[in-house]
């Protein structure tokens, strides 16, 4: 075992789900890994799957327990007897381009084996009495064409319209429509906020962040645009700000003399100090705008009862999928998006004002376990079967994949769970749902209670 998890650790649980030979467990503080049962992916891949998920990039080679490749490979054949790796063929970090040049040989041995089967009715000499069959014997290899063409999949049969307890009797579509009619409009605020945009900027991150989901449009409010323009404008107002100081100092007339440089260089020279503090996850930790946490300016706190005024005024989205932290990232590394909706937890809530409007994305791909195995799986993840439930005042959301090939790899290597539970809670009382699923996408539509009673509770 060549890999271990270092004190940098932060325990995000990312790299246990994706080991194939279930050798990551909870230690005292940070994440451990077996010797006995690693394998450095071998077999399975050529990357070690921690590696490749791990936000923080602290699985690392070990220097004083290195293995041979033989070696590895001999362990995970013991681990898995029921996995028939071949002799020299199977995944390993030791060789990434070994696939690719095997590949090209035989590809490139097709053709000679052809010619030299057709060689011996060629370089045969003519006879007059066979020549009519020597003209068939063309026909033969051109009716083996067609079965090496790759069979048309059958169609899908249609998806079966499912109904639970608390289903409203009206269609979604007609359901959206009313909502999306009675969805409040904030043309005059969105526009004070568009034009305010460096204003607020120098709020609180968390402030920010309230107002960039109550908004729910980033082409009205954005925290990192209203952020950068924030900074810019404080080069300016730092320095004017300054500047009356002097003039407080020293009288109008400083402003006619070279001692008011001075003065705005300062000015000039704090709005940089500040700018730097308040980008120093992009700038010290290169983190994505989408990732980094944008600080406030120092006057920011004063405006926050302006942010709660804007926040109060609209019907925010309460919830929105999470941004995966991609760390050490390659393409041929598992999509950490796609980890986190096997575990059900990519989806957004909206409140619309008389209804909560809520999308849950469901598995769309099978994870990358090995070629082994990944050889008889489905590339695409088959569909979901779901149950929807609404309960003291909580909407559950239960996917369970049905396809029993995926499930039985899932339950002996523990690569993915093949079900998954999301709970959302409500802050108003629900009546009634009603909910569409297309292509992976579960949309539900949460009629609230308006009539002041306790409302259906199932």
């Amino acid at each position: 075992m060549a890999t271990m998890i270092t004190s940098d650790c932060i325990n995000c649980g990312a790299c246990e789900p994706e080991c194939p030979n279930n050798a990551i467990s909870q230690g005292e503080g940070i994440y451990v890994i077996d010797p006995l049962l690693c394998t450095e992916c071998v077999g399975f891949h050529d990357y070690e799957a921690c590696a490749a998920v791990c936000p923080v990039d602290c699985c690392v080679t070990d220097p004083n327990n290195v293995e041979t490749e033989a070696a590895l490979i001999a362990r995970a054949r013991a681990l898995h007897p029921e996995v028939q790796f071949p002799e020299d063929g199977f995944e390993s970090r030791f060789r990434k381009s070994a696939p690719k040049e095997t590949s090209q040989p035989a590809a490139a041995k097709a053709p000679p084996a052809a010619e030299q089967a057709r060689a011996p009715a060629e370089k045969a000499p003519p006879r007059p009495a066979s020549a009519p069959a020597a003209a068939a014997k063309p026909a033969p290899a051109k009716t083996e064409e067609p079965a090496a063409r790759p069979a048309v999949a059958a169609p899908k049969a249609p998806r079966v319209v499912k109904e639970f307890p608390g289903q409203l009797p009206v269609a979604f579509d007609e359901l959206m429509t009313r909502a999306v009619k009675t969805k409040p409009t904030h043309c005059l605020a969105d526009l004070l906020i568009v034009v305010m945009q460096p204003v607020l900027g120098a709020l609180p991150d968390q402030k920010k962040r309230a107002l960039e989901s109550a908004v729910g449009n980033s082409r009205v409010f954005s925290r990192a645009a209203a952020s950068g323009l924030n900074l810019l404008l404080n080069f300016f107002l730092y320095a004017f700000a300054f500047m009356a100081l002097a003039v407080g100092l020293h009288g109008v007339d400083i402003l006619f003399d070279q001692k008011i440089n001075g003065f705005i260089l300062l000015g000039v020279l704090i709005a940089f100090a500040e700018s730097v503090y308040r980008l120093r996850d992009g700038i010290f930790k290169a983190k994505q705008p989408g990732e980094m946490s944008f600080a406030a300016a120092f006057y920011g706190f004063a405006l926050t009862g302006l942010a709660n005024v804007l926040i109060g005024k609209r019907r925010p989205v309460l919830r929105r999928p999470p941004i995966p932290v991609d760390g050490f990232y390659d393409g041929a590394f598992v999509e950490k998006l796609e980890r986190e909706r096997r575990y059900g937890n990519v989806y957004s809530l909206q409140d619309l004002g008389d209804s909560y409007y809520l999308q849950v994305e469901f598995p769309k791909r099978v994870p990358q376990i090995g070629p082994p195995i990944n050889e008889k799986l489905p590339e695409e993840m088959p569909d979901y079967d779901y149950e929807l439930l609404l309960k003291n005042g909580t909407f559950i959301v239960k996917g369970r994949c049905t396809d029993e090939r995926i499930r039985r790899v899932s339950s002996s290597l523990g690569a993915f769970p093949p079900e998954f539970t999301t709970v959302i809670n409500l802050k108003e009382k629900v009546s009634g749902f009603s909910h569409r699923y297309e292509n992976k996408l579960l949309e539900v539509l949460l009629v609230k209670d308006k009539s002041g009673s306790q409302g259906n509770r199932f």
